[in-house]
């Protein structure tokens, strides 16, 4: 019996809301990656193997550093192997690194599951932004990287929450019952990406034996899927392709002025506990509802990037936002009670601002090469925040309103410096175009 005129309409609005099969497989993706039950228990777990916090925070430099060496080195990598074997290979380092923690009982067997996990993530950081735009490009649809970006954000940081009530109460139980729910959500991850999405390599060999049946009935064209094959991808030219995307005067200054922004933020977020406690006078106990509301609010911003970008403008967005920023952080010297809703604004803003920066970058490089380019972006953003987060960490020992403030100079002075040396809100067709113009 033939469907009514009304019923196809609602399957035809439905289709339009639903996210596309590539998509909804990379919000799964990211969710997989979100569930980290270990979050609110990691610290505890290490004393209870016996781990001082000065082991701790050497574990912590340690990630750092294997992140920063190996995000080029993983990047080229997943270019070569293809991106969805890459962030597979992101999740099963991942998940054997969450079995190593589990396992171990000293401190040379958590480094060295430290960094396996920190492998594991530079997989992932340049290759999950490269593969979503790639998808998004071969639906015409690269125009909603920052809203789709966005909405993956707020749906790993809903998960976040989740896993950190379920971890919690998983501790209780037993002590390796979080590292082992964190190995299934990976390793879930690696099978949804293996069944429902075709590696690169089989996706260009379908398109090349449908481009040459269309040679052999006198098509000469050259085969679009020539510059995508990964294996046309050498270090050399993985090298090439970055340094070219990085010469561009407007993307060099925009990379340069949104790490400043976003390792600012990164770095007065890492205060939050001390702030509140030791400034405030927030009861530890209600610490949680502090985090749960933080990573609400993170969620809610995610979730209207694409409406931002729309409405707002990416240019204009960081014209305004690290003014504000800066702003608020200079003022918590004055009125220290503004530490608490300051954190909200900066995780929102945080939230928001990375998707925008991912979109803006992704507008202004090609499609070979893109993780490495991605990675590349990443360990620079690494380099910037680590010194930000090791000269908080000295001045908060003294007075953390202190050390606010002079991060809020940092981005005022630092920020506003690069935005009258470089072009960072150039558009970014008039950027490649003027970088082009001068190649000639």
């Amino acid at each position: 019996m033939p469907s009514s005129p009304d019923g196809r309409r609602l399957r035809r609005a439905a289709e339009r809301r639903l996210p596309s099969r590539p998509v909804g497989v990379f919000y799964c993706y990211v969710l997989s990656r979100s569930l980290a039950f270990t979050v609110p228990i990691y610290v505890v777990f290490y004393q209870s193997r016996g781990l001082s916090l000065a082991a701790f925070g050497l574990l912590e430099a340690t990630y750092t550093v294997a992140v920063l060496g190996f995000e080029f080195p993983t990047g080229y990598l997943a270019d070569r192997i293809g991106r969805r074997n890459g962030l597979a290979v992101a999740n099963a380092l991942g998940a054997l690194g969450a079995v190593g923690y589990a396992l171990a009982h000293s401190f040379p067997a958590f480094l060295a599951a430290v960094v396996v996990r920190a492998v594991g993530a530079t997989f992932s950081s340049g290759a999950s932004d490269a593969w979503l735009y790639e998808a998004l490009a071969d639906e015409s649809a690269e125009a909603e990287f920052a809203r789709v970006s966005g909405r993956a954000r707020a749906l790993g940081l809903a998960g976040q929450a989740g896993a950190a009530l379920v971890g919690s109460r998983a501790y209780a139980v037993s002590h390796l019952l979080p590292w082992v729910l964190d190995a299934v959500a990976l390793v879930a991850g690696v099978g949804l990406l293996v069944a429902a999405m075709p590696s690169e390599r089989r996706r260009d060999n379908v398109e090349n034996s449908e481009e040459n049946e269309n040679m052999s009935e006198g098509n000469t064209e050259m085969p679009e899927s020539e510059g995508r094959d990964p294996d046309h991808l050498t270090v050399a030219t993985a090298v090439a392709v970055t340094r070219t995307a990085l010469a561009r005067p407007g993307l060099r200054s925009f990379v340069a002025y949104t790490a400043l922004f976003l390792g600012v933020v990164s770095a007065a977020l890492l205060f939050v506990q001390p702030v509140s406690v030791e400034v405030l006078s927030v009861d530890p106990a209600r610490l949680g509802s502090v985090y749960a509301g933080l990573t609400l609010v993170s969620a809610v911003a995610a979730s209207q990037t694409g409406r931002v970008e729309s409405v707002v403008g990416v240019s204009t967005w960081f014209r305004v936002v690290p003014v504000l920023a800066a702003g608020g952080l200079v003022a918590v010297l004055v009125e220290p009670w503004l530490a608490l809703p300051l954190f909200f604004l900066l995780r929102a803003l945080a939230a928001t601002s990375r998707p925008l920066a991912d979109g803006r970058i992704n507008d202004e490089i090609g499609s070979l090469g893109r993780a490495s380019v991605l990675s590349t972006i990443s360990m620079l953003r690494s380099v910037a925040v680590a010194p930000l987060k090791l000269a908080a960490g000295a001045l908060a020992v003294a007075a953390l309103p202190t050390m606010l403030a002079a991060l809020g100079a940092v981005l005022l002075v630092g920020g506003g410096l690069l935005a009258l040396r470089g072009r960072p809100f150039s558009d970014a067709r008039e950027s490649i175009s003027r970088s082009d113009a001068n190649a000639d």
